[in-house]
C-alpha cells in the first residue's frame, strides 16, 4: 500500500522530531545514569570503609585488652586497616584516628557511653575517614564532573570495648586432686608423692594438683588485676558437693586467700561437676553480680563425675541463665570429653593441662581472651 505525499510528509516530520527528541534526551539520561553510578559507588565505599574501620577497631581492642599497651593498639588498629582496601587502596589511619577512653554503661539495657578522659580507659574509638583531611584523601568518583562533582568524602566510627565481666572460679577439691599430676589417682593407696604416714585431713601434699590449681588460679587473679576493665570473681569449690568459699568481690587476694583451709586440711570426697557448676551458677545470679556485666564459669577437673548429677544438664541450666563456661582439665585421666561437651555447651572452651606449668599457662590465657565487644 502506497502512501501519500501528505503521509509521507508526516512519516519524516515524526521522524525528525524522535530524533530531536534522543538528541535532547540523551544527555540527561547520561548524566542520569552517572548519577546512579556514583551513587552506587559511593554505598561500596562506605560499606568498605565500614568494614576496615571495625576490623581495625576489633584488632586494636583486642590487643589493648591483652596488653594494655597503647602504642601496641595502635600498630595492630594500623595493620588492621591496611589489610582492608577502600576504593582501591589501603586504609591508613592518622594518629588522631585511633583514640582511647573509657567505655561504661548504666545497665544492659543502655548504650555505652565513650569519655576519651575516662580515668580508665577500657575501650578505643578509631575512625576510618577517607575525606580532605585523611591520610588518602577523599574518594575520586567513577563518573567525575557529573553536577560539577569530582569526589566524595566519608567518615566511619568504631569503638571496641572490654566489657565488664563477673567470673566464677569453680575449681575440683576431690580426693584425686591430692595426688600430682605426674601420677594416677588410685584410691587406694595415698597419693606416693606425699609424704611418709600422710593422711587426708592432713595439709595437702606440696606436689599435689590442688596446690597446682592454687598456683593457677593465683595467676588468673594475677591477669585480672592487669586488665583495663574491673572484674568481680567469686570462688566456688566441690567434691562430692559443692561450696561458694568466696562471693564476688574486686578483693582478689581475699579469693585467693579462701584455697588456705582445704591446703591446710585437705579431704577426701567423690567428684561432682554438675554441683560446681551448680553453685558457680547461684554465685553468678547473686544479688552482687552486675546486671550489665557478661557472667562466666571458669571451671577445673582432674576426674569425672563420680557422683549423682550430669555436668551437660547442669551446663544447660547455666546457659539459660546467660552464663558462659570455660572448661580445664588437668591430668590425663581427665574426662575431656564430657568438658568439651559442656564448653560446646557453655558458648566457651575447652582447654587441657598435663602440668603445673601447663595449668598455670591456660588459666593465664583464660583470662587474657575475656571478651571484648564491638560497642558502636
Amino acid at each position: 500500500m502506497k502512501l501519500s505525499m501528505n503521509e509521507n510528509r508526516l512519516a519524516k516530520h515524526r521522524t525528525g522530531a524522535i530524533v530531536v527528541l534522543v538528541a535532547l534526551l540523551l544527555p540527561m539520561t547520561i548524566i542520569l545514569a552517572g548519577f546512579a553510578i556514583n551513587l552506587a559507588y559511593m554505598e561500596l565505599n562506605r560499606t568498605e570503609l565500614y568494614i576496615a574501620t571495625d576490623a581495625a577497631a576489633r584488632a586494636s581492642g583486642r590487643e589493648f585488652a591483652l596488653t594494655g599497651d597503647a602504642v601496641s593498639a595502635k600498630n595492630k588498629a594500623r595493620d588492621a586497616a591496611g589489610r582492608n582496601k577502600v576504593a582501591g587502596n589501603a586504609l591508613q589511619l592518622a594518629d588522631s584516628d585511633i583514640i582511647f577512653g573509657e567505655s561504661i554503661r548504666a545497665s544492659i539495657a543502655d548504650k555505652y557511653n565513650f569519655n576519651a578522659a575516662g580515668a580508665n580507659p577500657n575501650a578505643v574509638k578509631i575512625l576510618g575517614r577517607r575525606d580532605n583531611g585523611s591520610l588518602n584523601g577523599p574518594i575520586g568518583l567513577l563518573m567525575p564532573n557529573i553536577f560539577s562533582i569530582n569526589s566524595f568524602q566519608a567518615v566511619q566510627e568504631a569503638r571496641s570495648t572490654l566489657v565488664e565481666v563477673d567470673i566464677a572460679l569453680v575449681i575440683d577439691r576431690s580426693g584425686s586432686m591430692a595426688y600430682s599430676a605426674s601420677e594416677p589417682a588410685v584410691y587406694p593407696p595415698i597419693p606416693s608423692s606425699a609424704p611418709a604416714g600422710w593422711q587426708f585431713g592432713q595439709p595437702v601434699p606440696p606436689n599435689s594438683r590442688w596446690l597446682d590449681a592454687v598456683a593457677a588460679t593465683d595467676s588468673f587473679l594475677g591477669e585480672l588485676a592487669q586488665s583495663p576493665a574491673t572484674e568481680l570473681v567469686a570462688l566456688c569449690t566441690y567434691n562430692q558437693t559443692s561450696t561458694t568459699d568466696r562471693t564476688l568481690s574486686y578483693d582478689y587476694p581475699a579469693v585467693l586467700s579462701a584455697t588456705t583451709p582445704y591446703s591446710l586440711s585437705f579431704q577426701s570426697g567423690h567428684t561432682n561437676i554438675a554441683a560446681g557448676i551448680n553453685a558457680g551458677v547461684t554465685a553468678l545470679s547473686s544479688g552482687l553480680s552486675r546486671p550489665w556485666a557478661i557472667k562466666a564459669i571458669v571451671l577445673l577437673t582432674d576426674g569425672i563425675q563420680t557422683a549423682p548429677g550430669d555436668p551437660a544438664s547442669a551446663a544447660e541450666a547455666a546457659v539459660a541463665q546467660g552464663i558462659m563456661i570455660f572448661t580445664v582439665t588437668f591430668a590425663a585421666e581427665a574426662d575431656q570429653s564430657t568438658m568439651q561437651q559442656v564448653a560446646e555447651i557453655g558458648m566457651g572452651r575447652h582447654f587441657h593441662a598435663t602440668s603445673s606449668t601447663d595449668l598455670t599457662l591456660v588459666f593465664s590465657n583464660i583470662a587474657k581472651s575475656l571478651p571484648t565487644l564491638l560497642t558502636k
